[in-house]
């Protein structure tokens, strides 16, 4: 996979496009910049496309059309927001479920000290959030729980595949996966209650920066040799 494509340059100069407009411009401008931003990862995946399901496409639209409605009226349009959202980390975890594997597990990787302490750490953060927004989602709870038991369970594919370290580049999934917390947890509090040029501009990049390195993974992933899985464990 080549980095410098020119899919992958057009995709870095629209996540400082898109940070650039989040900081100065807001709303209005992103809700036509953010979605041009997503194809830029459809150039990138055509150009791979050998080495990736023909389902990532239908990724890109329903994030496309998400961002568009978030954007929009993030209030207004939540129940569709929450179908879309979850649809698209179901789909997300489902392209990752040929990577997972549960063979000769040993448990103490997947739950050693770090791990745990994180995977509270990610829990109290939901909970908090969900906590400060569900009153503005009194009649659409069934749709934020909808969000939150897709998130985890994509988190739980990208982080098992990560602690398994069966695959190279499966750092991409950490990343991946760090930036959709930061996304899901800040989104609520922008759009809801607090709304910060600043926020905004490092949301809507980070999801951009989340859709690439999944992306990536899907590319580049290839299972290590026995000496590989046992040396350099990132």
């Amino acid at each position: 996979m080549n980095s410098l494509s020119t899919g992958h340059i057009f995709c870095y100069v629209t996540i400082f496009i898109v940070f650039f407009c989040g900081l100065f411009f807001g709303n209005d401008v992103l809700i036509f910049i953010k979605p041009i931003s997503s194809l830029t990862l459809f150039w990138i995946y055509h150009e791979n496309r050998v080495k990736v399901s023909n389902l990532y496409p239908l990724l890109i639209l329903i994030i496309m059309a998400n961002d568009v409605l978030v954007l929009k009226n993030f209030d207004r349009f939540f129940n569709y927001i929450g179908i879309l959202l979850s649809s698209y980390y179901f789909l997300c975890s489902y392209l990752l479920f040929s990577f997972i594997s549960f063979k000769g597990i040993k448990y103490k990787e997947l739950f050693s000290p770090s791990v745990v302490i994180g995977l509270l750490l990610v829990i109290y953060l939901t909970f908090s959030i969900f906590s400060l927004t569900m009153p503005s989602f009194e009649d659409s709870i069934g749709y934020a729980v909808l969000i939150i038991i897709s998130l985890f369970y994509y988190l739980g594919c990208c982080f098992v595949i990560y602690l398994r370290n069966r695959h190279k580049n499966s750092y991409y999934l950490l990343i991946a996966a760090s930036s959709c917390i930061l996304v899901n947890a800040l989104v609520p509090i922008q759009e809801l209650y607090y709304q910060n040029s600043v926020f905004e501009a490092v949301i809507y990049s980070a999801d951009i920066v989340a859709m690439l390195f999944y992306l990536k993974f899907l590319i580049g992933a290839k299972t290590k040799s026995e000496d590989e899985m046992f040396s350099n464990y990132i």
